[in-house]
């Protein structure tokens, strides 16, 4: 079977399903349920609003402190074990939420999480690099798109579904808002990221084709020169932490619809998020990935623009799987984009970088989205991801434009 679809789709080889198949499986309970019921579960334990907001930014600290140490130990010991390693840690954060509901101790699991998932991200772009030839990176970063979102749209729609199962089958009382209901879905959302761990016991610990320059063992790595070409990172870390971690938030309150309901809104943006990256290798083709970026950023500014609106359900559930489709080929078109200008014994050091800038991002939209929500309201704050978006798309095409040879050589 494997062996025929290596020869019907570009790129596939082993390698790559079972990566895909790790990532499939940790995305539907790190991102799918998560996303359904995480704020939910913070709110029914009575948090307020401001509260759930540093909860949600507290995981961008972890990134913060350990982005760089992650990425020269990944160079060290291999990214497949950061990523075994790192499974272990996200998994047991979700049973830490559960079981200690403190204000303390959820701030203390938030942050070991990011840590860990922090660990699984910096390493996953090099990864994906060393799984197939240059040719096919764009359509590798189109498959992965296509089956994490997708895996993730599935689990939205089963999270905002599952609180309402979960009391049904225990029978104890509780009710489907209650912190036991929420608690018990991310308990299953931790179970979900252990069950990724086996694929990745079968894949092969890989390396850089090619590895560190003979003589510059010792040469310092250019942070100056990769914190340049990841500074797009910055900007979109800001609109997304001032946004995903709430879009829950945002229809429930907004339209006061039922969890069911927003589960299934969240799984609509979530498969759209995965189908557009089908169109990523067209794009690259077509407009190169620099103009490509450019043209669906300013899409996606639009898209957040119309959503500041919010007239009506059915047209901000539009505006929505727009705004955050079109937002989503950054990742898969960016991420090559920068690894193809500089050698490949830097990937994870560009990684870190890259991820160092989004949490920082992340970190600072997410502390003040709480408080915008209650002093300006989600319309401004989506006129303000709508302007963000934008400046992501200008930023890329002002540092890449001219861009015809790496950036960064092994000289």
């Amino acid at each position: 079977m494997i062996t025929t679809l290596e020869r019907r789709i570009p790129g596939f080889n082993r390698q790559v399903t079972l990566f895909m198949l790790y990532s499939a499986i940790y995305q539907m309970g790190m991102f799918g349920i998560t996303d359904a019921v995480l704020n939910f579960y913070f709110v029914s334990l009575g948090y307020e609003t401001n509260t759930i907001g540093f909860l949600q930014a507290v995981p961008r600290i972890g990134g913060l402190i350990t982005g760089v140490p992650l990425a020269l130990l990944a160079d060290r010991i291999g990214v497949r074990r950061i990523t075994i390693w790192s499974m272990i840690g996200a998994g047991l954060t979700y049973f830490t939420l559960f079981a200690f509901p403190s204000l303390e101790m959820l701030a203390t699991s938030r942050f070991l999480h990011g840590v860990f998932y922090g660990a699984a991200y910096v390493v996953a772009t090099p990864l994906m690099m060393m799984l197939v030839e240059r040719r096919h990176q764009t359509h590798l970063f189109a498959y992965y798109n296509l089956i994490t979102m997708g895996a993730t749209a599935v689990r939205s729609f089963v999270g905002g579904q599952l609180p309402t199962w979960i009391v049904g089958a225990a029978q104890n009382g509780a009710g489907a808002q209650s912190p036991f209901a929420y608690g018990m879905a991310l308990v299953i959302a931790g179970i979900l990221v252990f069950i990724s761990i086996p694929p990745l016991l079968r894949l092969a610990e890989l390396r850089p084709a090619e590895a560190r320059p003979t003589g510059t063992t010792r040469a310092p790595i250019p942070w100056l020169k990769l914190t340049r070409l990841s500074l797009p990172f910055l900007s979109f870390g800001f609109t997304g932490g001032l946004t995903f971690p709430f879009y829950n938030l945002f229809f429930r309150q907004t339209f006061d619809i039922s969890d069911q309901l927003v589960g299934t809104i969240l799984s609509l943006g979530w498969f759209g998020m995965a189908l557009i990256t089908l169109a990523n290798p067209w794009l690259d083709r077509r407009w190169g990935r620099v103009h490509a970026l450019g043209m669906t950023m300013t899409i996606g500014a639009l898209a957040f623009a119309a959503l500041s609106l919010a007239p009506g359900l059915a047209f901000s559930v539009v505006a929505f799987v727009i705004a955050i489709s079109v937002r989503n080929t950054m990742t898969p078109l960016f991420q090559p984009l920068m690894m193809e200008n500089i050698p490949p014994w830097l990937h994870n050091s560009a990684s870190s970088v890259g991820f160092i800038l989004w949490s920082l991002g992340w970190f600072v939209a997410s502390s003040v989205s709480g408080h915008w929500q209650s002093q300006y309201g989600y319309g401004f704050i989506m006129q303000v991801v709508a302007v963000g978006v934008f400046l992501t798309g200008v930023c890329i095409v002002l540092i890449f434009r001219r861009r015809t040879a790496p950036v960064l050589t092994s000289q």
